[in-house]
């Protein structure tokens, strides 16, 4: 059952930010429940997918234009994706190459779908950045890398299109 309203084709981006935030306090913040944390984070990119590829359906084919709406789907797109894989991170006792390839993925996932990386979501790039060094010790390429690509909201719809078309060849989703 869908979590999230859509009104005239229009997602409620104020109640899926509610969502998000609400699972992050009760099941990451303040009680590490990564089972429930992965599955509510789940259902929400689920969701978003769904939406977004049905969005691009009644359009022929086109993608959003730019605008703040798609801003902020994008950046809460981008916040869901990473969450949903710390969780999955502590859900896996020990990982096999592929789980680490699939995680290192994610990674990349959630920072393909962050615009503005030197201006407004600088201090969420360097989060993501921090988590994945930590993993997989590449000190401060990840950072530099998406710092130097510096990717537009147009860049992140186009991105989030493919991993839309993608969704669920993952083990991840």
């Amino acid at each position: 059952m869908p979590k999230i309203q859509i009104r005239n084709d229009i997602l409620n981006l104020v109640q899926l930010q509610e969502e998000l935030d609400g699972i992050l306090f009760d099941y990451i913040d303040t009680s590490k429940k990564w089972d429930l944390a992965f599955e509510e984070l789940k259902q929400l990119l689920d969701e978003l997918v769904t939406y977004f590829k049905k969005y691009v359906q009644r359009k022929d084919g086109r993608l959003p234009e730019s605008d703040t709406y798609w801003s902020l789907f994008i950046d809460i797109v981008s916040k869901i994706i990473y969450f949903k894989t710390i969780a999955y991170m502590n859900l896996v006792k020990e990982m096999t190459e592929e789980q680490k390839e699939q995680i290192k993925k994610s990674f990349h996932d959630a920072a393909n779908c962050l615009p503005d990386v030197q201006g407004r979501n600088l201090e969420f790039l360097q989060e993501l950045s921090e988590t994945y060094n930590q993993l997989f010790h590449e000190e401060d390429e990840f950072e530099r890398y998406y710092l130097d690509k510096n990717n537009g909201l147009k860049d992140c719809i186009r991105f989030f299109n493919e991993f839309c078309n993608q969704y669920g060849k993952n083990i991840l989703n």
